[in-house]
């Protein structure tokens, strides 16, 4: 009987935790989004100049796999900024059974 006790109380908090982590997901989100969008463009930008100004084929070969580096990091970016709000409810959907 102390275990059923033990085994509500523990849902009932991690359900708490679950909602206070989901309202201060979204009330921050536009700020991680704002601030990973400047990250990206200041980057973007960085390697365009190093683009511009490469002189050997060496530099310019680096500069390229800098662009590769950068579409790779958007998209893990992307997949973590979709996935995160979908594990939460997830975890909401799975304290709540």
């Amino acid at each position: 009987m102390n275990i059923n006790l033990l085994a509500e109380g523990l849902d009932g908090s991690l359900a708490e935790i679950v909602a206070k982590l989901q309202s201060l997901i979204d009330s921050f989100w536009i700020y991680i989004v704002i601030a990973l969008a400047a990250v990206v463009v200041v980057w973007g930008a960085y390697i365009g100049i190093k683009i511009a100004i490469a002189h050997r084929n060496e530099e310019k070969i680096n500069a390229r796999d800098m662009i590769k580096n950068l579409v790779i990091g958007i998209v893990i970016i992307f997949v973590v900024a979709m996935g995160a709000p979908l594990l939460i409810n997830g975890l909401s959907a799975w304290v709540g059974a």
